[in-house]
C-alpha cells in the first residue's frame, strides 16, 4: 500500500509539472521571446534552460536527502529521453531530413557528447569529486563558446505572426510556472528517498522513473513549438527544428554541465 501512496503522489506531482510547462511555461517563454524579438535559436535555448528546473530541483533535493544515485541518474535518464523523446517529435511532424543539415552539426555533437558523458562516468565510477564537479562546469563554458563562435541560422524566414502580450504576463507566466515546478521538483526528490531508503527501490531505477518525469516539460516544449510552426505553416523554413533542437541541446547541456555539479557540490558537502 505504502508504494501505491508513493507512485500516486509522484503521478499527482508530476501532473502539476506536466500543467505549469503546458499553459505557463511554454506560453509565457513564447510571448517573451516575442516581445524581445529573441530568433529560433535564443527561444529554444531558453526554453531548454528553464524546462531543466525539475532536474535542478529533484538533484539537489536527492543529494541533501543522501540519495545522490538516484539524482545521477535523473541527469542521465533525462538526457537520454530527452532525446528520444525529439526525435519522437521530429519523425511525428517529417522534419527528420532537417537534421542532415550542415547549420545543425554542432548542435548534434553536442547533444550526442550529453549523453555519452554521463555513461563514461557510471561506466568507471566517477561520480563525486570537487575536481570532477568543476571539469563538468568547464564543459559547459566550452560549449557555450563553440556555440556562440559558430552560430548560424538555419534560415532567415518571417517568424511565426503572433499577437504579443506584455512582457510583465509573459515573465509572471514563466516565474509561476517555474515555482509550481520547482516544489513539485523538491517533493519528488522527496519521494525518490522514500522509495530508495525505505522501500529499498534501486536508486538507478528511482532515478530513470525521475528521468521520464522530469523529461516532460521538454517533450511538451518540442510538440508544442512543431504544433506552432504547422499551424502558422512555416514548418519547411528549419527554424522549427532550429528552436527545437536548441532545446534540446541547452536542455541537456545545461543538466550535464550545470546541474549535475551543483548536485556533485551538495553531496559532498552534505
Amino acid at each position: 500500500m505504502t508504494i501505491l501512496i508513493k507512485l500516486s503522489l509522484l503521478s499527482l506531482l508530476t501532473g502539476v509539472i506536466v500543467l505549469s510547462v503546458r499553459f505557463l511555461i511554454v506560453p509565457g517563454i513564447n510571448q517573451a521571446s516575442l516581445a524581445l524579438k529573441f530568433d529560433s535559436k535564443a527561444r529554444g535555448q531558453l526554453l531548454g534552460y528553464v524546462t531543466s528546473i525539475p532536474e535542478l530541483v529533484i538533484v539537489i533535493s536527492s543529494a541533501v536527502s543522501g540519495v545522490f544515485d538516484a539524482g545521477f541518474w535523473n541527469i542521465a535518464s533525462s538526457n537520454i529521453i530527452n532525446w528520444v523523446l525529439f526525435l519522437i517529435a521530429v519523425f511525428a511532424f517529417r522534419q527528420y531530413r532537417d537534421l542532415k543539415n550542415k547549420a545543425f552539426i554542432d548542435e548534434i555533437s553536442f547533444g550526442l557528447i550529453s549523453v555519452a558523458l554521463p555513461l563514461i562516468l557510471y561506466a568507471f565510477d566517477l561520480k563525486g569529486s570537487a575536481l570532477l564537479a568543476t571539469c563538468l562546469l568547464f564543459v559547459f563554458f566550452v560549449y557555450k563558446a563553440l556555440d556562440r563562435k559558430f552560430v548560424q541560422r538555419a534560415s532567415e524566414t518571417k517568424e511565426v505572426d503572433e499577437e504579443v502580450r506584455s512582457l510583465f504576463y509573459a515573465l509572471s507566466s514563466i516565474v509561476v510556472g517555474a515555482i509550481l515546478i520547482t516544489l513539485s521538483g523538491w517533493y519528488l526528490g522527496g519521494v525518490a528517498k522514500s522509495l530508495v531508503v525505505e522501500l529499498g527501490v534501486a536508486a538507478w531505477m528511482v532515478g530513470w522513473i525521475l528521468g521520464v518525469v522530469s523529461s516532460i516539460p521538454e517533450m511538451s516544449g518540442f510538440f508544442v513549438t512543431f504544433q506552432k510552426h504547422y499551424k502558422a505553416g512555416t514548418l519547411k523554413s528549419l527554424d522549427d527544428t532550429q528552436e527545437t533542437l536548441d532545446a534540446l541541446v541547452a536542455s541537456n547541456m545545461c543538466n550535464l554541465g550545470i546541474i549535475l555539479p551543483v548536485g556533485m557540490f551538495v553531496a559532498l558537502a552534505v
